[in-house]
């Protein structure tokens, strides 16, 4: 079994008070049992100013998590914040592990890291929390090859993104220390509960016209219904100038039973290929859909309802295209975390790209990265 505790700063500059206030919020000597383990998401100015790195070396157990643009834990929403939940144990354990993310031999560099901690003791992880970079290896390269590794343990975790528009300071976290190009993993052990929900769009927003990837590559959607991506999408009556409007996701079916992911286009290429934030897989349906500001507080609410439970913790990963689509109200989805988990303990950050796992048509968990997408992990 799992508890959990929340803590907050916005003491960006002082060290000392930042950790007072942290230490205080916690109490650890009182509240933490045998293992326990942080999950940080945080204005990225707290890792310049040092103050992260003095809440980490504070805190007696490791922490992991990334850095975000708007953040929440405690009914506490604010951008420049740091949020804190602590997992703590006497029947589950953790471990970390921060693995640097080059181009070329990923694969190599995530399988030596993760494999010693397989069979750890004779006992396996049974879930993975994970941090990606943003960077050239996409999020979805860097769950596959945790997948091969780990052979396909329940994933859940977020890409890490900052305020800034180029993301030039959007850093994983591991024990204090901030990466550009590197994965932090944690891993759970024992007798943990889990439960996986996503909001994503309103089923009603969603086109009904289908078609089917006929080509595809990695994350570049190269051919639908036998056309070109751009030229297929130009017949349905859409102009590439459309998808500089970023509320407009493609919405993929495979056809294992799993719910349809919402995939962003971040760009085309001179051949009118699109270049997805996930990976386009050949003979998945495709329709395209559309998000607003009422489905992100509804969808969020909607889902929100049916994972509230005494005792237990929910983490929430929320798409930036969510935040964006709030506009002023840019507390709003947060706010409503607040709002319908009451004394349940909770941490929500927005989100460069959600990892969370859904069921096929078999009940399978199959873990995917996910665009548009608020992503939820219940432990207990």
């Amino acid at each position: 079994m799992i508890k959990s505790f929340t803590a907050v700063t916005r003491e960006i500059d002082e060290a000392e008070i930042a950790v007072e206030e942290i230490m205080a919020a916690l109490e650890p000597k009182k509240n933490l049992l045998k293992n326990s383990l942080g999950i940080i998401s945080c204005y990225s100015e707290f890792v310049e100013t040092g103050v992260l790195k003095a809440i980490c070396d504070a805190l007696p157990f490791d922490c992991i998590g990334s850095t975000t643009c708007i953040s929440s834990a405690g009914k506490q929403t604010d951008r420049m914040i740091l949020s804190l939940v602590v997992l703590t144990s006497d029947d589950c354990s953790f471990e970390t592990k921060a693995i640097p993310i080059a181009a070329e031999k990923y694969e190599e560099t995530v399988n030596s890291a993760l494999s010693p901690l397989m069979d750890r003791s004779g006992e396996k992880p049974v879930l993975l929390l994970g941090y990606f970079p943003l960077m050239n290896v996409s999020g979805n390269m860097i769950l596959t090859a945790i997948d091969k590794t780990t052979g396909g343990i329940p994933l859940f975790g977020t890409a890490a993104i900052d305020h800034n528009p180029d993301f030039s300071t959007s850093q994983t976290i591991h024990n204090g220390e901030a990466f550009r190009e590197a994965a932090v993993v944690g891993l759970i052990y024992g007798n943990v509960n889990y439960t996986f929900e996503l909001a994503s769009l309103n089923a009603d927003k969603i086109r009904k016209q289908q078609a089917i990837i006929t080509e595809a590559n990695g994350n570049t959607l190269i051919g639908v219904n036998g056309k070109v991506a751009l030229e297929y999408l130009e017949e349905i009556g859409l102009k590439k100038t459309d998808f500089d409007k970023v509320f407009m996701p493609l919405v993929v079916g495979h056809k294992d039973g799993t719910r349809p992911v919402a995939r962003g286009i971040l760009s085309f290429t001179p051949e009118g290929h699109a270049f997805c934030g996930g990976e386009m897989t050949v003979g998945a349906t495709l329709a395209v859909g559309r998000v607003d500001m009422e489905d992100v507080i509804s969808t969020t609410e909607d889902i929100l309802k049916t994972l509230v439970q005494k005792e237990s913790t929910v983490l929430s990963y929320s798409c930036l295209v969510r935040y964006l689509t709030l506009g002023t109200k840019f507390t709003a989805e947060a706010d409503k975390m607040g709002e319908v988990c009451g004394d349940m303990n909770y941490l929500y950050a927005s989100a460069g790209g959600e990892i969370c796992p859904i069921p096929d048509e078999s009940g399978k968990l199959k873990n995917y990265f996910h665009n548009y997408t608020n992503v939820f992990c219940r432990l207990s």
